[in-house]
């Protein structure tokens, strides 16, 4: 609409002007004419109204009216004025001046636009006058074909506008998940609240591994002293070290995997941002290590320790159970054999175990892992090479036990699912070289290829119950940490070896 009238206006500038000029140089024209001077000068009023009646018949303009140096009108359309004197009150230049000139006044025909012209003779001399005008009606009518010619297209453009706003408000909409703007305003501080009081570290980051936002938890616990705004911006890898876990697989989701942020072990999690399937960064959120979540995962530890002491306990009732039988029918040479054969078989399990592994927490756990076995009806064998005096320190012993019993125990499972096989569990740990080496080796019921690319993934398991998927995705994530690696081979005739060295 502002564009319709703009250039309305400026149409109606432009014709007024091209209008006047035509009005103007008429006007020069029929003054100039011999004829039109020679009839002028004799007051010849017939010769005057021929030529100017011929004259008007070839022009558009509304009237034409000739007057002699009075203003004394001479021609006009309308023969009852002609001997008038000239409306208007625009004469004096033209018959006083001797300029040519354009007027708009009010005249007997209405307001017109219009162009006067002296008439002079040969000498110079001014003996009348020529007025061409336009009225304003007629040129309203020509300004309304022009404007009517516009009208079209404008209204093409608007239409045109409109189908563009809204598609445009379409696609705002949808960007804005259909979200009005105080909707909109709301859920981001929304968002702001909930980001900083959420117990857990959350950084996110952008397409391009910048930091777009981090939280306070975040900044505590990596120890960030930097305000939020000098952070954000900042490529993660130069303020996360390392940053492998954010920028390592991009567009791969991460689930509680174990880290070291800025030298915190964290448990850590990943989830991508895609808009219309385009990854647009990332959400990481990770929390202490040894904090209750963290503890909750490592349950099966605990699990561990009371299988060793039910074991234990298991075993211990049994013989006291016989000794007491034995002392009750007096076999007392019989109790005393039972005695020395308990007591050289445990002796010689727990001498063996003491010297080989000088540490003391993991000798405690092959003792109870031992005897479990034998609960089982499953031999656990040492290889004559183990020798432990101390482990590396990128793990801690509790990460050392959790290693171990978890293998241990899954050699167990596997070996009970494989029925007629050879029930024997063998287990090898050196810590001499450059590396330590750990091994074990089973005659179970192996690993099914369909989940054998996967099976240190979390919840992946052989296990029907729903309490196991726990252990080999602990053990994959502390071998990872301490820069090691998992080998998995096949048995002979069937089984699966575990062999895992770790660098110092």
């Amino acid at each position: 609409m502002v564009m319709t009238g703009y250039f309305s206006r400026m149409e109606k500038e432009r014709l007024h002007y091209q209008v006047g000029q035509r009005a103007l140089v008429q006007a020069r024209q029929i003054a100039a004419m011999p004829s039109m001077v020679e009839a002028v000068a004799q007051q010849d009023t017939d010769a005057v109204k021929a030529l100017a009646t011929r004259l008007r018949a070839l022009s558009d303009a509304t009237y034409i009216t000739i007057g002699d140096s009075h203003g004394v009108r001479l021609f006009h359309v309308d023969e009852e004025k002609i001997g008038a004197l000239m409306e208007g009150g625009d004469s004096g230049p033209a018959l006083k001046d001797g300029r040519s000139y354009l007027s708009e006044r009010r005249g007997s025909l209405g307001t017109s636009l219009r162009g006067k012209a002296p008439v002079r003779t040969a000498d110079g001399r001014i003996i009348g006058i020529v007025s061409v005008g336009y009225t304003l009606s007629q040129l309203e009518s020509w300004m309304c074909l022009q404007r009517n010619t516009l009208l079209l297209p404008m209204l093409l453009l608007l239409l045109f506008l409109l189908v563009c706003a809204w598609c445009f408000s379409l696609h705002i909409k949808r960007q804005m998940r259909s979200l009005e703007p105080d909707e909109l305003a709301r859920l981001l501080i929304q968002q702001e609240v909930l980001f900083e009081s959420v117990f857990e570290g959350l950084i996110a980051i952008d397409a391009e591994n910048r930091i777009i936002a981090i939280n306070q938890a975040a900044r505590r616990m990596l120890g960030l002293v930097q305000p939020v705004h000098l952070l954000t911006g900042e490529p993660v890898q130069e303020i996360v070290h390392p940053g492998s876990f954010f920028l390592d697989s991009p567009g791969q989701d991460k689930k509680d995997d174990i880290a070291s942020f800025n030298n915190v072990k964290v448990i850590a999690s990943r989830m991508g941002i895609c808009i219309n399937g385009i990854p647009q960064g990332a959400v990481i959120s990770f929390r202490n290590k040894d904090d209750i979540n963290t503890l909750s995962l490592q349950l099966s530890q605990i699990q561990q320790y009371a299988d060793n002491l039910r074991a234990m306990r298991h075993e211990q009732i049994n013989t006291f159970s016989t000794l007491a039988g034995l002392l009750h029918i007096k076999a007392y040479d019989d109790a005393m054999n039972m005695i020395q054969a308990q007591s050289e078989r445990h002796q010689k399990i727990v001498d063996y175990v003491t010297m080989n592994f000088r540490n003391n927490p993991l000798a405690g756990l092959l003792i109870g892992k031992y005897y479990r076995a034998q609960e089982l009806g499953i031999e656990l064998t040492f290889d004559p090479g183990c020798y432990v005096a101390e482990l590396p320190e990128s793990l801690t012993h509790n990460e050392w036990i959790s290693i171990v019993g978890n293998l241990l125990d899954n050699a167990f499972i596997a070996t009970l699912k494989q029925p007629g096989s050879p029930r024997v569990v063998e287990f090898y740990l050196n810590a001499q070289g450059d590396e330590v080496v750990l091994e074990v080796a089973d005659h179970g019921c192996g690993i099914p290829e369909a989940i054998r690319a996967r099976i240190f993934e979390r919840g992946i398991t052989t296990s029907t119950s729903g309490d196991h998927g726990i252990g080999l995705w602990l053990v994959d994530s502390y071998v990872r940490q301490a820069g090691g690696t998992i080998f998995i081979d096949d048995n002979t005739p069937a089984g699966t070896i575990f062999t895992l060295t770790i660098p110092w």
